[in-house]
């Protein structure tokens, strides 16, 4: 006997409130009986030896003994408990393991927790959708165990376990320095002609594949200089960056979606946790529209409209500008916050807890409790302050412009106690060949739950931006002590709006 469930082992998390299906090969016309929590199962294999049952739904409970019978065969997984899984997705700031957090050895020592049980799914890219998730083990929380895996999710659901005694499963499927792309089914890749481009150049990286001469290598550092000039002087970015992949690569469009995803949506869960972006942000205006198909895409294979889809913005990274300016990372975060047009999502914001030098910033705590907040609003319901202040509408005041904003609860304020910052008005230059946006910095002043801004220099302004850069500098924060989410009022062409 043989059962095809994926997740189900030793240690393992059950989703409560979801039936289990489990399947497997006995011998045909053999009885089939799982027990589990004192509950019962039965079915019978098929003339082929095939068998399905559904198992559940349960409620959070356990620890217990999950027991398959088929005649005299028997098959156990231990130390199985009931409550909710969550997977856990994306690239590096995700991956980034727990020893490489900020205070995560202490952390670690302080993790011991059998509520808590941690997976990681291999890294595997595939052509075609698999159903089984490879070799990988449960394991409760313990300093051993959680110093390794994402320091992101733990700091989640250590925050999750603090209001609930509901138990928590952590399935880990993250693989650094990936685009969108990897992570969607191919008919979403095929469904749109925004996305032809992203197979047309697989297509041509596999016939250029290997690269022996070094050419891509040398596009890509011509490319760098020319986009960051483009950045600069507010043109658009000369097309994606060259960049050579081949057979088996983690860029292989839908090939993480099909080896890590895939085996994953046989098994119910409770939600999805993401961090990813950062691989591609020279094409931000497309992540607008693959975004939202990523999530929409999950949903359907897993076959719940409403699945929970929790997710961080990137983190401010790289050298910050005297003075306003277009940037594609800017751009990406804005994509990112419109994936919350989709229903039951929310976005934790990581604008102040990034580095200059460091893409992959080690403050992972605060964030974790940021993805909690969305978590407890959007997954369970609790009518609790989750998200930092957001861009609401404005109204011009004659030299002024008056921003009122969702989500400042008590009250905005600054992180700082300095007036606010990060504020640029523009009276209305918008000639995008010539770069000029007319963009200055404004002073601002709190003014209860909204921020009037002016600037000597845009006596009639018409637009506001807030924390546009890619390391702006910034402290807008509301009651709760939640940064703002950058902004802007305008929608004016950026310079990744032709970049596919």
């Amino acid at each position: 006997m043989n059962t095809k469930t994926p997740l189900l082992a030793d240690n393992a998390v059950i989703q409560r409130g979801a039936p289990l299906p489990i399947a497997g090969h006995a011998e045909p016309g053999s009885t089939i009986e799982v027990t589990y929590l004192g509950n019962r199962w039965t079915t019978r294999a098929d003339e082929t030896g095939e068998w399905k049952i559904d198992v559940g739904p349960l409620e959070s409970g356990g620890p217990g003994v999950f027991i398959t019978r088929a005649d005299d065969n028997e098959l156990q997984f231990s130390n199985v408990i009931v409550g909710d899984i969550w997977v856990c997705s994306g690239q590096s700031n995700m991956a980034m393991t727990l020893a490489g957090a900020e205070a995560g050895e202490e952390d670690a020592a302080r993790s011991a927790d059998a509520g808590l049980r941690l997976v990681t799914i291999p890294i595997r890219v595939s052509l075609e959708p698999l159903t089984d998730i490879g070799k990988c083990t449960w394991h409760e929380c313990t300093p051993d165990s959680v110093i390794d895996f994402s320091g992101l999710a733990y700091y989640t659901a250590r925050e999750l376990r603090k209001v609930s005694d509901v138990p928590i499963g952590l399935v880990l499927a993250a693989r650094g320095e990936t685009p969108g792309e990897a992570w969607v089914p191919m008919d979403v890749l095929e469904s749109d002609d925004i996305f032809s481009p992203i197979l047309e150049r697989w297509q041509q990286c596999l016939k250029d594949f290997p690269d022996r001469e070094g050419e891509y290598k040398k596009a890509f550092t011509q490319w760098d200089h020319d986009a960051d000039l483009a950045e600069r002087e507010g043109r658009p970015i000369p097309g994606p960056h060259p960049k050579m992949v081949g057979p088996g690569s983690h860029w292989t469009p839908a090939g993480l979606f099909n080896g890590m995803i895939a085996p994953l949506t046989l098994t119910p869960v409770k939600g999805v946790l993401w961090y990813q972006g950062a691989g591609a942000p020279e094409r931000a205006f497309q992540y607008r529209s693959l975004f939202r198909r990523l999530i929409q895409s999950w949903r359907n294979a897993w076959r719940r409209s409403n699945l929970p889809f929790i997710y961080g913005q990137e983190a401010n990274f790289g050298p910050r500008r005297d003075a306003p300016a277009e940037h594609s990372w800017a751009e990406l975060r804005e994509a990112q916050f419109m994936g919350q047009a989709e229903p039951n999502t929310a976005m934790a914001v990581a604008i102040d807890l990034g580095e200059e030098k460091n893409i992959h910033p080690i403050r992972k705590a605060p964030l974790g409790e940021r993805l909690a907040l969305a978590v407890r609003k959007v997954a369970y319901g609790e009518d609790i302050p989750y998200s930092g202040p957001t861009f609401k509408s404005m109204s011009v005041e004659g030299d002024t412009i008056r921003i009122q904003f969702a989500h400042a609860y008590n009250g905005l304020k600054t992180s700082d106690s300095r007036p606010p910052i990060g504020f640029a008005v523009s009276a209305g230059s918008a000639d995008f060949t010539k770069g000029n946006r007319g963009f200055v910095w404004a002073d601002a002043r709190i003014d209860g739950n909204d921020i009037i801004v002016r600037a000597d220099s845009a006596a009639i302004p018409v637009a506001v931006r807030y924390a546009w850069a890619q390391n702006p500098d910034c402290n807008l924060i509301n009651s709760e002590g939640l940064p703002a989410v950058p902004f802007r009022t305008d929608d004016w062409p950026g310079v990744t709006v032709e970049c596919r």
